[in-house]
């Protein structure tokens, strides 16, 4: 496990996320559809600071809660075995773009198994202060549309309604995307941002056989 905080809080709540990190390369097919879509501050481009991911869980939690929701992650998943996922297809939904990932049973027990662990930090509406700001500018705090995102994600989003997907940006991808397989290896504990992108890793965890 990395932990990563020296982050400054200022508010009692986080947006956060427990997310697959995708692997470098297929991050880096992932950027270059990104880059075919609206640019900041209409939409955004993945970075050090908007990291391509696919979302397990998404919640407003107290920052005093921070450690043992760290703990509680660690539990979950410091002993799950990497495995592989295959990004199917493109889809567009209202004004984002995202690829698809194919079903599978090992994803959809560890979101579920998450989701249950995570439930008694989830306070459920928060407001923009909760989101990482990396610039401080209204152009780049949350979204009226991200907060709500985040509220409901365990009513509108979880459980049988989970459709695990890589938000590529804003717009309509036109490229033909043909169908990817990787190792899910890694997962972290996020702080999100505009667009809920993963903004700020707080700690991330290597999957392992041992």
């Amino acid at each position: 496990m990395t932990t990563l905080y020296a982050v400054h809080v200022p508010w009692p709540l986080l947006a956060l996320d427990i997310a697959i990190l995708l692997p470098p390369a297929t991050s880096a097919t992932v950027e270059l559809l990104n880059k075919q879509l609206a640019a900041p501050p209409e939409g955004f481009r993945f970075s050090a600071g908007h990291l391509p991911h696919i979302s397990l869980v998404q919640q407003f939690s107290p920052t005093t809660e921070l450690t043992v929701i760290e703990q509680t992650t660690a539990d979950v998943v410091s002993k799950h075995p990497p495995f592989d996922l295959t990004l199917a297809s493109a889809a567009t939904s209202e004004t984002t773009s995202s690829l698809i990932i194919t079903p599978s049973p090992v994803l959809d027990t560890l979101h579920r198994r998450l989701m249950d662990q995570l439930a008694t930090f989830d306070v459920g509406v928060g407001d923009e202060r909760a989101f990482r700001n990396t610039d401080a500018t209204p152009t780049d705090a949350a979204r009226r549309r991200d907060i709500t995102w985040v509220s409901q994600f365990r009513t509108e989003a979880a459980y049988d309604a989970f459709t695990p997907h890589v938000t590529l940006g804003v717009g309509t991808v036109k490229t033909t995307i043909p169908k990817t397989t990787f190792t899910a290896s890694v997962i972290a504990l996020c702080i999100l941002g505009r667009f809920c992108t993963c903004q700020k890793v707080l700690a991330s965890w290597d999957l392992s056989t041992h």
